[in-house]
């Protein structure tokens, strides 16, 4: 038998996790479930995620659900412990891992600890490019956006052709497409 250490100190919970049947509702039990909600307890702040063509009960639905909470929680985990980051940057985290998953792509672990990987000032400067006469402020005012309006940063993600230049001005690569035959 295993002798086991009953008067280690538990760890207090950071967040709460719930399944939920619409976006806003009340929390619900696994068989009728077809979303999920992370609250973080220091701010309150809540991040949704509804599964794509969920059918309540399905067994599909609920090892989805599972697996998604199981990502929010490693992705706030690994966010907060490798750089201490706060509720906000978890949050945002989070956010962006799921906008990964919602456009087809599994993001693992980013190397070197917590934080966004978003460099949100050269997006704020491809996006004033993007939209020019049209643009509405400067590289702050949009930066200040995409950090204060919730799903903002996702939004702009969205448009091809900013996403296609953020990417090619990080760095951050595809696969080349004869690695793919």
């Amino acid at each position: 038998m295993t002798n086991v250490d009953t008067n280690k100190a538990a760890r207090e919970a950071v967040a709460t996790h719930e399944l939920i049947a619409s976006a806003g509702g009340e929390h619900t039990d696994m068989q009728t479930a077809i979303g999920i909600r992370y609250t973080d307890k220091a701010t309150g702040e809540k991040f949704e995620y509804m599964l794509p063509d969920a059918k309540a009960g399905h067994p599909l639905t609920m090892l989805a659900l599972f697996g998604a909470k199981t990502k929010a929680t490693n992705e706030s985990s690994r966010v907060r412990n490798g750089t201490g980051g706060d509720s906000k940057a978890q949050l945002e985290a989070i956010d962006e891992v799921f906008e990964s998953i919602s456009n087809g792509v599994w993001r693992e672990k980013a190397e070197g600890g917590g934080g966004t990987r978003t460099d949100k000032n050269l997006l704020a400067r491809i996006l004033i490019a993007a939209l020019g006469e049209h643009a509405k402020g400067d590289e702050a005012f949009y930066v200040q956006r995409m950090t204060d309006e919730k799903g903002y940063i996702r939004k702009v993600l969205q448009n091809d052709a900013v996403k296609d230049e953020y990417r090619k001005q990080s760095g951050k690569t595809s696969v080349a497409i004869d690695s793919l035959a």
